[in-house]
């Protein structure tokens, strides 16, 4: 059916508990580049391998077909999972700001004034507290909760797919 699929997928959360969990941004960025690769390969192992010899190839080219039909109501997959994956795998580029390049800027609801915070409060960032999206699907956000987005799309779509596979 879907197993080896579901078996990246799971990896996929591991990763993501550990991107949740790493507070030193070099080895962030390994786990990054490791999980957006496994997100994508989630895909790969469903068509390579989860429909050797199988109904499941037409079933899963038909999902395909309408990602890529449908791409607007799909853009996770294009604007996210394939095209984070391609920016590191292929250019080692990525579009989440260092933590070190976030900057804190505080409004100040009786005056509307903001301000930079001081180092002191910016050192939460440095804590792995928000690793924000900076171009493309997602800017703004952070990196995790798209990432979670995600993982939940390949999940739906991989239920889709195993309900036509054997209702």
């Amino acid at each position: 059916m879907t197993a080896a699929a579901r078996r990246v997928l799971r990896d996929c959360q591991v990763a993501l508990d550990m991107l949740d969990e790493e507070d030193d941004g070099e080895r962030w960025r390994v786990l990054w580049a490791g999980a957006v690769a496994l997100l994508r390969a989630v895909g790969h192992v469903l068509q390579k391998v989860d429909t050797e010899g199988t109904v499941a190839k037409e079933v899963v080219a038909a999902a395909y077909s309408r990602w890529k039909e449908e791409r607007s109501e799909n853009r996770i997959f294009w604007d996210f999972i394939d095209q984070e994956r391609n920016n590191i795998l292929k250019e080692y580029q990525s579009s989440v700001a260092d933590s070190a390049e976030v900057s804190l800027v505080i409004a100040n609801p009786a005056t509307g004034r903001s301000s930079h915070k001081s180092d002191e409060m910016l050192s939460i960032l440095d804590e792995n507290m928000f690793r924000p999206i900076t171009d493309g699907f997602g800017e703004g956000e952070d990196a995790r909760d798209v990432y979670r987005d995600a993982v939940a799309w390949w999940d739906a779509e991989l239920r889709r797919i195993e309900a036509k596979i054997s209702p």
